[in-house]
């Protein structure tokens, strides 16, 4: 996902600042191998199980994440997922996963860990936008509809086309191409002139979606401002706030057991979800897939496994 490819190039996302040189990657599934017999009855699970891992470890001193804040020259440095063991430390979580789909599916739980707190805006029958099809945009997709919306548009770029194509997959109803149609004249012919209730920016790598996301929500509807930027917002009129009662919100928070709840109750269409997988040896080939990705050889997602 973006925050990885932002790791491995240096750019830090996490209250904690980040390590290196650390083992990579937070979105983790995996079986217990061994586990004492009070941890394995505090978080209900047995040898053998298969687990989410929640990505945040809470300690004293402040929340960590692994794959992210943990250096190979601390403890065991064996604290992310692209290694064939993780360390579970104080103040981690797991959660027992369904045992009849592929693990590379289950990985999934992670993005929609995010998204299930991002659309806690939502109500039923709600109209909402997602800004960016990337992987974290289809997991908000289904988030959004989990929780009641009625009609749901994502908009991305010309580059998006196969992205844009899959979010209907997964259960958007309508798409826009903001570089070839104006999103705003297409939010409002599909809403008969009333807007979005609520604006999900899911879009990393470019502020220009927070002014689209402005443009694109109904006089006291909501904004969630959730992708990764990498820089400066210009252009913004923070009197859009008051005049026009929109309320922001932080895509910051993460709710691992909803997520689980839903993959494990068949109500998220995780094969569908699942994009590309590769073998951990090939990382090399993932993670260019990832970052140098063509309109011929595009993915919503890319996952890593040891087998």
């Amino acid at each position: 996902m973006h925050s990885d490819v932002d790791h491995f190039r240096g750019n830090i996302h996490t209250s904690w600042g980040g390590a290196f040189p650390s083992v990579p990657g937070h979105e983790i599934v995996g079986r217990i191998d061994k586990i004492r017999p009070a941890t394995a009855a505090q978080w209900g699970v047995e040898e053998g199980d298969r687990v989410a891992v929640r990505e945040l470890v809470i300690t004293p001193d402040g929340n960590r994440i692994y794959g992210h804040d943990f250096s190979i020259h601390e403890g065991s440095g064996l604290y992310g997922g692209f290694g064939e063991h993780l360390e579970l430390l104080p103040g981690s979580k797991v959660y027992r996963l369904r045992d009849d789909r592929p693990a590379d599916e289950l990985t999934f739980f992670e993005p929609l860990s995010c998204a299930v707190t991002w659309v806690k805006p939502v109500r039923k029958d709600d109209t909402v936008v997602i800004e960016g099809p990337g992987h974290m945009g289809m997991a908000t997709i289904v988030a959004a509809r989990a929780a009641g919306a009625s009609t749901i548009i994502v908009t991305g770029t010309a580059r998006d086309r196969f992205r844009l194509d899959h979010a209907l997959r997964v259960g958007a109803d309508h798409t826009i191409d903001a570089e070839n149609e104006d999103a705003v004249d297409r939010v409002r012919d599909i809403t008969n002139g009333q807007m979005a209730d609520v604006v999900i920016d899911a879009a990393s790598g470019s502020p220009v979606t927070v002014n689209l996301a402005m443009d694109l929500v109904h006089k006291g509807g909501h904004v969630v401002l959730a992708g990764m930027k990498d820089g400066p917002l210009e252009g913004f009129h923070p009197d859009w706030i008051p005049t026009r009662r929109i309320t922001l919100h932080p895509g910051a928070g993460i709710d691992t057991e909803q997520a689980v709840e839903l993959i494990n109750a068949g109500k998220i269409p995780t094969a569908d979800l699942l994009g590309d997988s590769y073998p951990l040896d090939r990382f090399a080939d993932a993670f260019s897939h990832m970052t140098e990705r063509t309109p011929a050889h595009d993915s919503i997602r890319i996952a890593l496994t040891l087998c």
